[in-house]
């Protein structure tokens, strides 16, 4: 069993998760929009037929799933973690997830992390950036 995090977006997942699959290493697996599946798109307005319908990145052996909402009311209550294998890899992570965006917890030791932070990016998706391995 996987239980996969599925994120919303307001027009800009096609950007989004190809910069996720970059920073995370990832494989997209797919990425369909409106426009791709014909006969889906015919109640679709013309200006969001290119909104991703269903879009899947591999990364390992976990994955995440997105697609941009025709109705979209910003993301509430969640976000997604990455438990890196070292704190170079979490450093990197958390400072190209931060290029646009903000940090709410900036990266540094905890008393559970050698490296741990927070950081909501430029689509607006908050990231929780830890080392658990190296604890």
């Amino acid at each position: 069993m996987k239980v996969v995090a599925n994120i919303d977006f307001g027009g800009d997942c096609r950007e989004a998760f190809t910069e996720y699959a970059r920073i995370l290493g990832g494989m997209i697996r797919a990425m369909f929009s409106h426009r791709d599946m014909p006969g889906v798109a015919d109640d679709v307005p013309e200006d969001h037929k290119d909104r991703i319908l269903h879009a899947w990145i591999d990364i390992g052996d976990q994955a995440l799933m997105g697609q941009d909402m025709q109705q979209f009311s910003g993301r509430k209550g969640m976000s997604v973690t990455v438990a890196a294998g070292t704190l170079e890899e979490a450093r990197r992570i958390f400072d190209e997830l931060a290029k646009g965006g903000a940090a709410g917890i900036p990266f540094g030791p905890q008393p559970w992390s050698k490296g741990f932070g927070m950081v909501t990016d430029r689509f607006g998706v908050t990231w929780v950036i830890d080392t658990a391995s190296e604890s």
